[in-house]
């Protein structure tokens, strides 16, 4: 016997399964797709809001010693960090108080990440807040 084709309902009928197989898997595949994604941009939202509060504190120590202008350098900088992210909206900076010789300053930061303003809102049709804590301390050799 040589090649013997199938009858064109069994070649109707593999055509039909893999249709359905396709049409199963390919929705199954972007939902991971966009789950991954959206792992990785709770990272890097996470990553940034850090930097951001570490920036934040650093800025805090650099200003004139017992100074006002503390918490304002933290803020300006922590805002300034986190402006890049249309989806990462700072929402408030804590803790940034005057910088005293000798002494270290914490900073809490909040912000929110919208996943609704991105393509994984499909996924993740939510918003999640993010936090974040940051200490620095001057150098002991720094002048007032």
């Amino acid at each position: 016997m040589r090649g013997r084709s199938q009858p064109a309902s069994a070649q109707s009928q593999q055509r039909g399964q893999a249709l359905l197989e396709t049409a199963i898997t390919l929705p199954l595949m972007l939902f991971f797709l966009l789950g991954f994604l959206a792992v990785l941009v709770r990272v890097e939202a996470q990553v940034e809001l850090d930097t951001a509060t570490s920036l934040a504190a650093a800025a805090a120590v650099t200003a004139p010693v017992e100074s006002p202008l503390s918490p304002d350098y933290a803020n300006s900088t922590w805002i300034g960090t986190l402006h890049q992210y249309s989806y990462l909206t700072p929402t408030r900076l804590d803790g940034c108080g005057t910088y005293r010789l000798d002494q270290t300053v914490s900073c809490h930061g909040l912000a929110t990440l919208d996943y609704r303003q991105t393509p994984m809102a499909l996924v993740v049709p939510f918003t999640l807040t993010l936090d974040s804590h940051a200490t620095a301390h001057s150098s002991r050799y720094r002048s007032r």
